[in-house]
């Protein structure tokens, strides 16, 4: 088990915690979050949505970003005060990847023009995770 560094006090992490409302990534990441909570949402009620509005798949949805979020936000501090702010960073801006990723596809399902290039990319990646997915299923474990 590692040890606590020396420096380190509960106060020094609530600090950092209140030091985050000036922080630009977490403030991208909460926006992305609600952003796609709305997409998805609007979404559901589209046409050529393959999963219709269901209370409890938006429920789950909910319950996913609250629980991602709540990491984020309780986590950050804690590892910014032991000297991580580096790898507190790429796991925001990992999020928010994933959250403009899911944003993105939304607005496709709901019929927004989508750039070629985007698309393409799009397409490359869910192959490519068609076949991780496959490859990893079919191995005897």
């Amino acid at each position: 088990m590692t040890p606590i560094p020396p420096h380190f006090a509960w106060g020094m992490v609530i600090d950092s915690a209140r030091a985050m409302v000036n922080q630009p990534y977490i403030d991208i990441f909460l926006w992305t979050v609600m952003a796609d909570l709305l997409t998805g949402i609007v979404k559901s009620f589209s046409k050529k949505a393959e999963t219709k509005a269901k209370s409890s798949i938006g429920l789950y949805g909910l319950a996913k970003h609250l629980l991602i979020m709540m990491l984020v936000l309780t986590v950050y501090p804690l590892l910014d005060v032991l000297g991580f702010t580096q790898i507190c960073n790429t796991v925001v801006l990992f999020y928010i990847a994933e959250y403009a990723i899911s944003i993105i596809e939304n607005l496709d399902v709901m019929g927004f023009p989508i750039p070629q290039f985007l698309r393409g990319r799009f397409e490359e990646m869910a192959e490519d995770s068609d076949k991780t997915v496959k490859t990893k299923g079919t191995k005897n474990e």
